[in-house]
This record gives C-alpha cells, sequence and structure tokens, in this order.
C-alpha cells in the first residue's frame, strides 16, 4: 500500500477521495488494509466505501473492494484472491463434491477453481488445464492424471491461449468442464474480459458432456468485454446464497432454462 495517511482531523469527503486513488492504483483493496493506511475504524472505512459505492465509483465486495474500469477490466489472480474468498471456498468445495473417481474433468483458470483443487481430497481422476497455477496445484496431488496445454501464456491470469491451444484441445472428450467468470447475465451469457481466453473456453465447451460455472454472487447480471457462451450452453451454475439479496426470479429463471442452479 501506500502512504500512510495523517489522521488529524481529515475530512469525510478527503478521505473518501483519497480511498478511492488508492483503490484505483492498487484496483483491489482489503477494508483492513485501509483502516491502517487512514488510521481509522474499520466501520468508518466501510461507511466510506459505501458512498463510493452508491455513486458507482467502486464495486464493494466482501471484505474488500474492486475499481470499477469498464468491461475490460480485469483483475489479476492475486487482486482476486483476496475478495469473497469465504464464498468461493463454499462454491469449490461443493465443485469438488461432484467430481467423481475416474472422471475426466477440464479446468479454466481462476481463484474459484482454484478453490476446487484445493477440495479434491484423494480422488482419481484425468485432468486438463490450460492453467499454470492450477496445473502446479494438481501436480501435487498423486492420484490425478495431468494434461496442460501450450499456447501464449497470459500473465493476468497464468492462462495458455492461441489457436496451438484451441487445436489440442479437439483431440480430447471431457466429463466435465468447470469454469470461473467474470460476468454472468441471463441476456448477455457467461463473460471473461479477454476474447482469447474465450476462445479456449469455447473448445472446452465443445469437447465436454457437461460445462459447470462457479461464479460468486457478484459476478451475476454483470458482463465483462468477451462472450465465452449463451448461458443455454452451460448445464449447471454453482453460486453462493448472497444471490438470494438481489436475484429472488433468477434460480427459476435459470431453471425454466435448463440449467441446474447450486446454492451454498
Amino acid at each position: 500500500m501506500g502512504t500512510i495517511y495523517n489522521r488529524n482531523k481529515m475530512l469525510a469527503k478527503e478521505r473518501q477521495q483519497k480511498i478511492l486513488q488508492e483503490i484505483r492504483n492498487h484496483r483491489a483493496v482489503k477494508v483492513s488494509e485501509l483502516s491502517k493506511l487512514f488510521k481509522v475504524s474499520e466501520m468508518t472505512i466501510r461507511r466510506d466505501l459505501e458512498k463510493l459505492n452508491k455513486q458507482g465509483l467502486i464495486e464493494r465486495v466482501h471484505g474488500g473492494v474492486l475499481s470499477i474500469d469498464g468491461t475490460a477490466f480485469e483483475p489479476t489472480f492475486q487482486e482476486k484472491e483476496i475478495v469473497n474468498i469465504e464464498e468461493k471456498r463454499r462454491i469449490g468445495r461443493k465443485a469438488a463434491s461432484i467430481i467423481k473417481e475416474n472422471d475426466t474433468v477440464c479446468l479454466g483458470p481462476g481463484t474459484t477453481v482454484m478453490q476446487i483443487i484445493k477440495n479434491l481430497g484423494n480422488k482419481h481422476i484425468t485432468a486438463l488445464t490450460n492453467s499454470l497455477n492450477i496445473a502446479f496445484e494438481l501436480s501435487k496431488l498423486p492420484r490425478v492424471r495431468l494434461f496442460v496445454i501450450g499456447g501464449e501464456l497470459r500473465m493476468e491470469s497464468y492462462a495458455m491461449v492461441g489457436p496451438e491451444t484451441e487445436e489440442y484441445l479437439r483431440r480430447f472428450h471431457f466429463d466435465k468442464f468447470f469454469v470461473g467468470v467474470n460476468g454472468f447475465s441471463i441476456e448477455h451469457g457467461i463473460t471473461i474480459p479477454n476474447p482469447s481466453e474465450a476462445a479456449v473456453y469455447r473448445e472446452m465447451i465443445n469437447i465436454s458432456r457437461e460445462t459447470i460455472v462457479v461464479t460468486d454472487h457478484t459476478k451475476l447480471e454483470r458482463v465483462s468485454f468477451a462472450k465465452i457462451a449463451d448461458v443455454e450452453c452451460i448445464d449447471k451454475l454453482i453460486t453462493d446464497a448472497g444471490m438470494y439479496e438481489k436475484y429472488e426470479e433468477y434460480v427459476k429463471e435459470l431453471q425454466e432454462r435448463d440449467i441446474e442452479v447450486v446454492v451454498v
């Protein structure tokens, strides 16, 4: 984090402007970090963040805050790790529980997918991924037969992309594909910031019998830059109970489209 600010009766409006600048500089920040930085209570920081959120300047997430920079905005893996972690852990545990012995599983990158790996236990599966950090975690599990796809590395997500990646995928058929997204919209489909990654995930949908989106509720009804597919192309959504706060009819509408919704 940046400079420690002097508490000497800094006006709330001035503090909020400085908070906004910190968020824009770092893109993802914890409430606790802002509290230490500005030498005020976490309750005061939350009030400041609520005001900034109402102005549409930031996005509040559990335990922290993200900057809003349009549909092409892409937090890094490290930035995403700090937000909604408890929700991601619950989603990861549930997703791991539906993976059966001897399943063939395709895994995209992302912090929620990482939680699936951490909850796999001692299951014997065949896994394929285009993500370097997901591959590294899978390599620690002795009963996992692992395939790692090559291609051009995107440092923002540690994902391999490109025509070679897509071509390699066409050699396989998988039982399940787990994918994390930046946006999930009934109207606009599942989306992420990067078109090259979106193209890879369309191929993963094509080679998998079942496509399962794993995402926390803050991504629902958001739209990112690059479309992967329409929601009708997925089979299951695993998300957290926060969706009920804003989307009471959301589950019914998805179920009407033959999409199973699992809320944890």
